[in-house]
């Protein structure tokens, strides 16, 4: 039974489940039985009190809600960011929060850094290798997805973390109920919450040694040292609490989500031979920009988030002039189906073809408009460059059995994958 079959034979009230239940387990097939013939489908609401929700399918309608920000706002990530980390430009529309942390935070995470960024990667992932890769065998997930980007988030964000283990589980609790926990399950918010109290008592003591070691000569430029050199003006309003959520922010949004970009991308090149030799010849040959083309066009085909949310505080026509046309009320749920846009053959040549070098409008991998990725520059240096690391290892392979297959553990991130190379 496809998506459709099953969704208008469900009563009302369980056609939310339905959704929920295609958007985990077959997302890309889901859309393209939308963008055929229902790409604006309105979920009735389950029960009183509960919003109504509209899922969007179409490159051209998921571009328009994410340009109307005063319309489609981020309401809905503020029930799990604001007790964990605090208030954060990510849950907030055109207000100063937004509006002044990014570009506070803009100005710390140079351009300029991009080279020393792709080193920090580079040196990071193969180390990892040699640590973690003896014998000819590797997990690929704990000991580069996860690892390389909390290696990546103390040296060059200057937010270390007391050790690995904790960094993970604060990464993986935020990142979990912020962006995943769409039936909001009580014990994945709970843990995220924990997670923001603990980093929170972290900082509380880790900044002020640091900002001590600086008056006192240290020579640091990570991004948090940037932050403890620069003094703002008391009108500016950046002060301990905007300084703390803002550096535990990277953590949040560095860890999961490279973790899934490069298990993913992998995942997909390893299914088929010819991307996946063609990727490796470029890792070997040091050609990041080609290993990158390999890595976003892979991710199209599993991408990291199959939609983004949103919540629309006043009626709105979407697609105005069309015949899918449709108003959405106040008080919607606004599912804008980022995946499905990276399909849609209005938009892209051939979408259901392997075409790496795509133009960068084709893709949604890091956001768009408003809320683009605040890290997407650095995303674009480290998911290649760790995919890289693994390809130029000679005779790269999955290994045999189920420990060779992507395994979710039946959540929404990654946990294993196990490949073999060549070991001389």
């Amino acid at each position: 039974m496809g998506f459709l079959d099953e969704f208008d034979a469900a009563p009302d009230p369980a056609k939310i489940l339905v959704l929920t239940k295609w958007i985990a387990a077959d997302p890309l097939g889901m859309y393209a039985e939308l963008r055929a013939a229902r790409p604006i489908l309105p979920v009735p609401s389950p029960a009183t009190g509960v919003p109504p929700i509209v899922v969007l399918s179409f490159y051209d309608d998921v571009r328009e809600a994410l340009t109307r920000n005063a319309i489609f706002q981020v309401i809905p990530y503020a029930r799990a960011i604001d007790p964990s980390v605090g208030p954060y430009m990510l849950a907030r529309d055109d207000t100063t929060i937004n509006q002044r942390d990014k570009s506070v935070m803009m100005a710390v995470l140079r351009r300029e850094d991009l080279p020393l960024v792709r080193d920090l990667v580079r040196a990071h992932a193969e180390a990892s290798i040699r640590e973690f890769g003896k014998g000819g065998q590797i997990e690929v997930v704990s000991s580069l997805g996860r690892r390389v980007p909390i290696l990546l988030c103390g040296s060059y964000f200057g937010f270390p973390g007391p050790d690995e283990a904790t960094m993970f589980k604060w990464s993986r609790a935020t990142q979990f109920d912020m962006f995943h926990n769409l039936q909001a399950d009580p014990a994945v918010h709970a843990a995220c919450v924990q997670a923001g109290q603990e980093m929170h008592q972290y900082l509380a003591h880790y900044i002020p040694e640091r900002r001590a070691a600086l008056r006192h000569g240290a020579l640091r430029d990570d991004t948090l040292s940037r932050l403890l050199k620069t003094e703002f003006p008391a009108v500016i309003g950046w002060d301990e609490e905007r300084l703390a959520a803002n550096i535990m922010g990277l953590l949040v949004g560095a860890g999961e989500t490279t973790n899934a970009a490069v298990l993913q991308a992998l995942n997909v090149l390893l299914d088929r031979p010819t991307e996946f030799a063609a990727a490796v010849a470029a890792a070997k040959a040091d050609d990041h920009d080609t290993v990158a083309n390999y890595a976003w066009e892979a991710l199209r085909f599993q991408p990291v988030n199959p939609l983004v949310v949103r919540v629309s505080v006043a009626p709105y026509t979407i697609a105005k002039g069309t015949a899918r046309a449709y108003t959405i009320p106040p008080g919607t749920v606004v599912m804008v189906g980022t995946a499905s846009a990276m399909h849609d053959a209005l938009q892209l040549d051939q979408p259901e073809s392997f075409i790496p070098g795509r133009a960068d409008y084709d893709y949604f991998h890091l956001g768009f408009g408003a809320h683009t990725c605040l890290g997407n520059l650095i995303s674009l240096e480290q998911v290649p460059e760790i995919l890289a690391a693994l390809l130029r290892l000679p005779g790269l392979r999955r290994v045999d059995g189920p420990a060779g297959q992507l395994d979710f553990k039946g959540g929404p991130f990654p946990e294993a994958l196990s490949v073999a190379f060549d070991h001389a």
